[in-house]
């Protein structure tokens, strides 16, 4: 659990004998598909409002607020682009070999000096600022140095070597787009335009909830009939992001009036996502729960396999996704919709996971009805280049094993050909600053 985490519910709830249940979400007319699903859950949420401002050892990780523009030029003055010597406008063009006189030496950090005069030289160091007049640098293993004269052999161009002020931003230029997700690149550029706080949208409060009879924590010991909950582990370790803040609301029994009191004391946070008690049997009452609760709720059946029973719902201005129980499910719908909703809550762009083309090994032995998923191992490329796959087991929910030894998912979808897929290769899908997949 996470620190500060509620204790989960203790000892399994008896199934209400009476009172409303929830609608079943099977019972509608015709499942709805992922990208229609996407476009409920997902697209429907706006980027929260809300910024804060913190240093730049604390923005890595984190959405920019706003545009931001460089106070100074980059780079602030004309500099040595490396240890060489550098010469006045009338040695440009002259062919070598030819001397001129050393008269001063420049460490970097230091004043860029007088006006460098026809006929002068000047030993400069990478970075050093140059002073007014040097029109060009010759790097050092190209020069003979002997006593105050300095030998070129080689010709120079204008501006050779030199890193001009504000050649890579003038002052007052944009350099950061407001909704950019900061790693050490913008870092960089923000620490050398003397920026040491940056303005940073406000991260999203998500609640990890995971519902059931029969779950208890992992570490705990079993008893007869309960397992351990592995959702709200794989919840966090999928969503887990700088830019998203975790609370962990622990386990409850199935139990309508305690998910109720639970999702009550949850104002704070912006999102809540759980695991089990949506599939519509009398054991299921998170969409019950929402509603005695205050909030309304959206079984949803989406045409998929693993992972067809889907809620969202909202209480007060916190936005509810139910996820399915089975541990496979539940893994889909984090990163079919969970995640996504996530990165748009937080000012990301947000696109439902595509893959790449590619083909199976063995063709299934059936075409799919509606869009199934499959761990899936993969083997090589094949002659038009696409990745060839293993199929390590038929889509399931509860299998755990298969799914943590494949190398990512084959999507297969009804009417694309026995033989063929998409595949979700795992290392981008599941990297916590990976770009969404669109497609």
């Amino acid at each position: 659990m996470f620190p500060g985490a509620p204790p989960p519910g203790a000892g399994a709830a008896a199934i209400p004998a009476s009172g409303p249940q929830q609608p079943d979400p099977c019972a509608a007319d015709a499942p709805l598909s992922i990208e229609a699903a996407f476009a409920a859950v997902v697209e429907t949420a706006a980027p929260l409002a809300g910024t804060e401002r913190l240093p730049l050892a604390q923005a890595t990780g984190r959405v920019l607020a706003a545009e931001l523009a460089t106070p100074i030029p980059l780079p602030p003055f004309d500099n040595a682009a490396m240890d060489g010597f550098g010469v006045a406008e009338e040695a440009v063009g002259l062919a070598p070999p030819f001397a001129r006189r050393l008269v001063a030496r420049y460490p970097a950090g230091g004043e860029p000096g007088p006006p460098l005069a026809p006929g002068d030289t000047v030993r400069v160091l990478t970075g050093a600022a140059l002073p007014p007049g040097v029109a060009a640098v010759l790097y050092g293993e190209r020069c003979e140095v002997a006593g105050d004269a300095v030998r070129f052999t080689l010709p120079l161009r204008p501006g050779q070597n030199i890193r001009r002020a504000g050649e890579d931003a003038p002052a007052g230029a944009p350099i950061l787009l407001a909704g950019t997700l900061l790693d050490a690149r913008h870092i960089a550029l923000a620490a050398a335009a003397g920026l040491a706080a940056l303005p940073l949208r406000r991260r999203p409060r998500i609640g990890l909830l995971s519902t059931g009879n029969e779950l208890l924590p992992p570490g705990e010991p079993l008893r007869p009939g309960t397992i351990h909950d592995s959702n709200r582990p794989m919840l966090a370790a999928v969503l887990a992001a700088p830019w998203a803040e975790l609370h962990d609301l622990g386990i409850l029994p199935d139990d309508r009036a305690a998910i109720a009191e639970r999702l009550r004391a949850q104002a704070g946070l912006d999102l809540i996502v759980s695991s089990g008690a949506v599939s519509g049997s009398e054991a299921d009452q998170l969409a019950a729960a929402l509603r005695d609760a205050g909030g309304e709720a959206t079984p949803l059946r989406v045409a998929q396999k693993p992972g067809k029973p889907l809620l969202h719902g909202r209480l007060g201005a916190t936005r509810v996704l139910g996820l399915p129980g089975n541990p496979v499910a539940a893994f889909l719908g984090a990163i079919l919709f969970a995640r996504p909703l996530v990165r748009r809550l937080a000012g990301l762009p947000a696109a439902r996971p595509r893959g790449i083309p590619a083909r199976l090994r063995r063709p299934a032995s059936r075409g799919p009805v509606r869009v199934e998923f499959a761990p899936a191992r993969l083997l090589e490329d094949d002659a038009e280049g696409r990745p060839v796959l293993e199929l390590l087991g038929p889509a399931s929910s509860a299998r755990l094993v298969p799914l943590a030894a494949a190398d990512g998912l084959a999507e297969l979808v009804p009417g694309e050909g026995e033989d063929r897929a998409r595949f979700h290769a795992f290392p981008p899908l599941l990297a916590a600053h990976a770009p969404p997949a669109g497609g």
